[in-house]
């Protein structure tokens, strides 16, 4: 669970990027607040690291690229800047080496826990579905299999949730699939 560095205090975006180049915690900002981010379980940082590699290999020659929760994401939005570090990102801006951030997302992953869910399911799913680029946004909860899915098509958004492992979540966007049953491969979890 993120807790704020101070509550009163506005931080720019232009000192917040600043600032995380040298920390050494990450730190999502919102609207002008800076906050700590949380550490992870295994089997979070096992379904994160499953769908890079699954994602990576499909992505092999293609013009995007998967990154992990290293990379932040910037979202404006009525006036105001938000920047997350997703689990998981498939951007296709060819941003450069020295690029802060994912420009042009196509599909986000969020891992979610009882701690983060309501965050997950809330402000990110809004902020992520205002990114002209996001065609899908995942919810992947790391203690049972289910995976909510948010795809953007013609009508607006539509929700999708997948059970089982041999579900198979389509990303026609990037040209990719995911097996569930890959995403939660080593985790020990059953349905």
């Amino acid at each position: 669970m993120a807790s704020a560095l101070r509550a009163d205090y506005f931080v720019s975006v232009e000192d917040y990027l600043s600032g995380e180049r040298i920390s050494q915690q990450k730190h999502e900002y919102l609207a002008g607040m800076v906050y700590a981010m949380a550490g992870t379980t295994i089997n979070h940082d096992r379904i994160a690291n499953n769908i890079i590699s699954s994602l990576h290999a499909q992505l092999r020659g293609k013009p995007c690229e998967v990154f992990s929760s290293d990379v932040k994401v910037r979202i404006q939005r009525d006036a105001a800047n938000f920047f997350y570090y997703p689990d998981v990102t498939v951007d296709c801006s060819g941003a450069t080496g020295s690029s802060l951030y994912a420009e042009q997302p196509k599909v986000i992953f969020e891992i979610t826990s009882p701690d983060t869910e309501r965050v997950d399911r809330g402000e990110k799913l809004r902020n992520y579905q205002s990114l002209p680029t996001l065609d899908v946004y995942a919810i992947l909860d790391q203690f049972h299999i289910a995976v909510s899915i948010y795809r953007r098509t013609p009508a607006g958004w539509v929700h999708e949730f997948l059970t089982e492992l041999t579900d198979v979540l389509d990303l026609v966007p990037i040209g990719c699939n995911l097996a569930i049953s890959a995403a939660y491969e080593r985790t020990g979890i059953r349905v």
